[in-house]
C-alpha cells in the first residue's frame, strides 16, 4: 500500500509539473528602455525563475506579430515609449480571448502613458474603470492565493504606482485596509470579454529585480509566476490526464505484489 501511495504521488507531483511547463515569452523593450540596467536585472531574474519551473523563455524587445506559441506573456516594459497602442491592444485582447495568461508591468506616476494604455486595457476587456493613485507605496499586504506556495505576507515596494479598485478581479497587493493597491490580478472567467485568459499586473518594476525587499519581493515574483501557469493551458504540452495515472500506479503496484 505505502508503494502504491508514492506511485501515486509521483504520478501527481508528474502532472503538475507538466502543467506548469511551458513555453514564455517574455517582452523587455531593452531596444527602448530608460533604464538600462533596471530592465537586464529583471529580465535575468524573471527568465531564471522561469527557468527553474520548467518553462521555455524567449526574450524579444517588441511585440510580435503572432503570440499564439505562448502559454504565458510577460510583457516588463514600464516606460512611457512602451504604452500600449492600439494595434497592441487589440493583439493582447485576441491572446487572452484563446485563453492566454498575461502579466503587464506598470509603474508609479512618473510612467503615466504607460500606465494609461493598461487601464485602457483592462476596461476594453471588461475588468472595469480602475483609475490610478499616485500612492508611492510603501509596504503593502500580499492577499492569497499569492501567499504561497512560497510564504510571503507583505511587501515594501520601493515606489510604487496604486489602483484605486481592483474592478472584477482580485488584490495582489494592497494597503491593510484594502483602500488601494499596485497588483491585481483577472483570473480566468474574471473578464467579461475574454473570459478564457488570465490577467495580472503591478505597478512596481523594482520588486521584480531580485534587489529591493528580499526576500519578499522574489517569494512574490515565484508566486506570481506559479499564479499564471495555473490558470493557462499549454497544447504544445498536453498534461497527462489524472486517470492515465492511476492506471499507471495501479499496474506498477500489481506487478510489485506479483514478484513478491
Amino acid at each position: 500500500m505505502q508503494f502504491l501511495k508514492s506511485v501515486i504521488c509521483a504520478g501527481s507531483l508528474l502532472v503538475s509539473s507538466a502543467a506548469m511547463a511551458g513555453p514564455i515569452l517574455i517582452i523587455n523593450g531593452a531596444n527602448q528602455t530608460t533604464e538600462v540596467d533596471t530592465t537586464s536585472a529583471l529580465t535575468d531574474n524573471l527568465k531564471a525563475l522561469h527557468e527553474a519551473v520548467g518553462n521555455t523563455v524567449t526574450i524579444v524587445n517588441d511585440l510580435l506579430g503572432d503570440l499564439s506559441a505562448y502559454s504565458q506573456i510577460w510583457d516588463v516594459r514600464f516606460f512611457n515609449a512602451a504604452a500600449l497602442d492600439s494595434s497592441e491592444q487589440n493583439a493582447y485582447s485576441d491572446y487572452l480571448v484563446n485563453g492566454g495568461g498575461l502579466f503587464l508591468m506598470g509603474e508609479n506616476h512618473y510612467f503615466m502613458e504607460r500606465n494609461n494604455s493598461v487601464l485602457s486595457l483592462i476596461a476594453s476587456l471588461g475588468g472595469g474603470d480602475l483609475g490610478f493613485n499616485s500612492c508611492s507605496d510603501g509596504t503593502q499586504v500580499v492577499h492569497a492565493p499569492f501567499t504561497g506556495p512560497n510564504d510571503v505576507s507583505e511587501v515594501n515596494y520601493a515606489m510604487s504606482g496604486c489602483f484605486n479598485n481592483k474592478g472584477s478581479g482580485q488584490w495582489i497587493t494592497s494597503r491593510a485596509d484594502g483602500s488601494v493597491g499596485s497588483g491585481i490580478a483577472f483570473a480566468a472567467g474574471s473578464l467579461t470579454n475574454a473570459m478564457a485568459g488570465a490577467l495580472t499586473t503591478i505597478l512596481d518594476v523594482n520588486f521584480m529585480m531580485n534587489d529591493f525587499d528580499l526576500p519578499n519581493s522574489q517569494q512574490l515574483t515565484k508566486n506570481l509566476i506559479a499564479f499564471v501557469g495555473e490558470q493557462t493551458e499549454n497544447p504544445s504540452n498536453p498534461v497527462p490526464a489524472p486517470a492515465s495515472v492511476l492506471i499507471l500506479a495501479t499496474g506498477l503496484a500489481a506487478l510489485r505484489l506479483r514478484r513478491r
